[in-house]
């Protein structure tokens, strides 16, 4: 196996934390969005977009200060290029723990889709929990070899990390589109909501299950390179503008064509057809020529607040 290049391991890292810096930038302007449009949320929901919101920016710290010790303070120390620096892992427990943030919010969406089944979200909380342990044990590792020529002894924490959130990814996309689908009823209007929000989730699951599988295949079948970080360092910010365009997006949802008035879509309870369904995105509609009962909870400034 020939000795691993400088364009193959630091090269790499470089333009991921380029990628970083603009998915950073999607997210950022996703925060700003979310609390002008829905300043009424309440503050569970408002606490984990501050909290992935902190703990983002502190990765995207750590990414840079990283960089500019290899690249402005090491420059010319080809040595430095091997060390794990602790703002290397740093970032590393900031992107375990923003993963972890994005699971549990989707685990509890599933959750309020049908709080009397509780199962689907626990197991799915669970993954998430053994990921991020998984994820925290790769980062103890590493700090103990100091290396990154020696990171390949890390690969039992880094793949248990990488395949536990991959299996939580999986349980999301079908958890959402499962329980979403079973609140399907005989209004076309709710049904194009829930259709849209059905592919929403579909497309959340896409790339983050792609990134996870991706980390794996590269740790893997490259070792000794850094090609595995393009996968890695992105995907907490593929976790962040995911559940940032899910809740931005409900106001558009309600807005598609063939709705006609949509009292409520929030992250608690949908009612029609005189039933209370709970759901994690809850929509109510009316259409003109039906007359079911509606939850009439738009705010004060029209917007729909989120449970």
């Amino acid at each position: 196996m020939t000795a691993p290049t400088i364009e193959s391991t630091n090269g790499i890292w470089l333009i991921a934390v380029f990628l970083e810096a603009i998915l950073q930038g999607m997210g950022l302007l996703q925060c700003f969005l979310y609390f002008i449009w829905y300043p009424r949320d309440p503050w569970i929901v408002k606490g984990t977009v501050i909290a992935m919101l902190v703990v983002e920016c502190i990765q995207m710290g750590a990414a840079f200060s990283n960089v500019y010790a290899w690249l402005i303070t090491g420059f010319g120390d080809f040595d430095n290029l091997d060390i794990i620096h602790r703002e290397d892992m740093l970032q590393l427990t900031a992107l375990y723990l923003s993963t972890f943030i994005a699971q549990a919010h989707f685990a509890r969406c599933i959750y309020q889709l049908h709080k009397r089944n509780i199962v689907l979200p626990v197991i799915v909380f669970l993954l998430a929990v053994i990921a991020l342990g998984g994820g925290i044990g790769q980062v103890i590792l590493a700090t103990g070899v100091k290396r990154y020529s020696e990171l390949g002894k890390t690969s039992v924490t880094t793949n248990l990390q990488a395949a536990f959130a991959l299996a939580a990814d999986m349980l999301i996309s079908f958890g959402l589109c499962w329980r979403l689908s079973q609140n399907r009823g005989g209004i076309q209007s709710t049904n194009k909501i829930l259709n849209f929000l059905i592919m929403t989730a579909i497309n959340r699951g896409v790339f983050t299950v792609l990134l996870a599988g991706l980390n794996i295949v590269l740790f893997v079948s490259q070792p000794g390179t850094f090609y595995f970080m393009l996968a890695l360092l992105i995907s907490d910010k593929v976790y962040m503008n995911s559940m940032l365009a899910m809740l931005n997006t409900r106001q558009y949802a309600v807005q598609l064509p063939g709705t006609t008035l949509v009292e409520h879509i929030s992250m608690s309870a949908f009612s029609a057809k005189n039933r209370t369904i709970q759901t994690g995105i809850s929509v109510s509609t009316v259409q003109e020529t039906q007359h079911d009962p509606v939850d009439r909870s738009l705010d004060k400034g029209g917007h729909f607040q989120a449970v």
